[in-house]
């Protein structure tokens, strides 16, 4: 495996939902992400060592067939253009368990992760006002097109997925790596002021999943 220092403009940041569940002799697309929900006990497209509610991806060729106890669900992300940042923080409470027979404080970490993190971006029409945008989340859209077309979006304030890529390379010999997880959104800011961009930021939760939060490394070959 090649060793390479990465840069921010090295990653990139998708977010969407579950598509339904396939099922044995449906074709994967190529270079998608695909949840497990079942594998095959003998003639699995799954490779040896995965597991239920871990992400799968598929290989640049595609066309690969679900065996006859094989299921997944396709990862619908879309990629967030107006994002420029985005940063993870990996906390664990710390617990007092000082007695009267201890001679210092004493602590121990709480066996519970506290994972938060944010997402900073630039105002962009097209994309940060669209509908199941972050922004709608938090607050209902109004689309009129012309006279005749008129949607409305409201808030949606449900639990999306996050891949958040330190590196997006596909280049041979290299690696490919992204965490994912579901989250929840608890906030968005926007902000503006005389000639400077006009900005967002969002913090967030990641939410309870089958695997937790994950940090997946593909080797592309």
């Amino acid at each position: 495996m090649a060793v390479k220092k990465l840069i921010g403009s090295d990653g990139s940041l998708w977010a969407g939902q579950y598509g339904p569940a396939l099922v044995a002799a449906e074709i994967l697309e190529a270079n998608r992400s695909y949840k497990i929900v079942a594998i095959d006990d003998t003639a699995s497209v799954f490779p040896a060592g995965s597991a239920v509610g871990y992400l799968f991806d598929s290989g640049p060729l595609g066309a690969q067939e679900l065996a006859a106890d094989d299921s997944c669900m396709l990862f619908d992300g879309k990629e967030l253009c107006d994002v420029q940042s985005w940063s993870l923080d990996f906390t664990k409470a710390e617990v007092d368990v000082t007695s009267l027979c201890s001679q210092n404080k004493e602590y121990r970490a709480s066996k519970y992760d506290d994972i938060t993190g944010g997402l900073e971006g630039i105002m962009t029409s097209g994309i940060t006002d669209l509908e199941d945008s972050m922004l709608n989340q938090f607050v209902t859209i109004v689309h009129q097109e012309d006279e005749t077309t008129y949607t409305i979006s409201p808030k949606e304030g449900i639990e999306i997925f996050v891949q958040l890529f330190t590196d997006t390379t596909e280049e041979s010999g290299e690696t490919t790596g992204y965490y994912f997880s579901p989250v929840v959104l608890t906030g968005f800011s926007a902000s503006a002021g005389g000639d400077d961009a006009q900005t967002f930021s969002t913090p967030f939760r990641i939410a309870p999943s089958d695997v937790g939060l994950c940090y997946y490394v593909i080797s592309n070959t």
